[in-house]
């Protein structure tokens, strides 16, 4: 039994992990990806933040590192990005 077991096992980890993108996610994420520069600057704010969500899914760190190593090469303290997070936030709510 314990032999059953064990090739059951092994035939489940050769098998591909359900992937965490749906299939839309995963054509505009193909699609951003093979943008030029030209194409990229005419990119909407709702394409960005739907791309970070993306990389966000597939992996948190990354966006977290992504983010940090931008705040740090612009010199931006933790005060700083809270000041401007909270800016927007403020913005945000008289749009509405």
């Amino acid at each position: 039994m314990s032999d059953v077991r064990g090739k059951s096992a092994t035939a489940m980890s050769r098998t591909k992990k359900p992937s965490k993108l749906s299939a839309d996610e995963r054509a505009f994420l193909n699609r951003i990806r093979s943008l030029n520069d030209e194409e990229t600057e005419k990119l909407t704010f709702e394409e960005l933040i739907a791309y970070l969500n993306i990389m966000d899914k597939i992996d948190p760190r990354w966006l977290r590192d992504a983010f940090e190593e931008a705040f740090i090469d612009r010199g931006l303290t933790n005060s700083d990005v809270l000041r401007l997070l909270e800016g927007a936030k403020e913005r945000a709510k008289w749009k509405q």
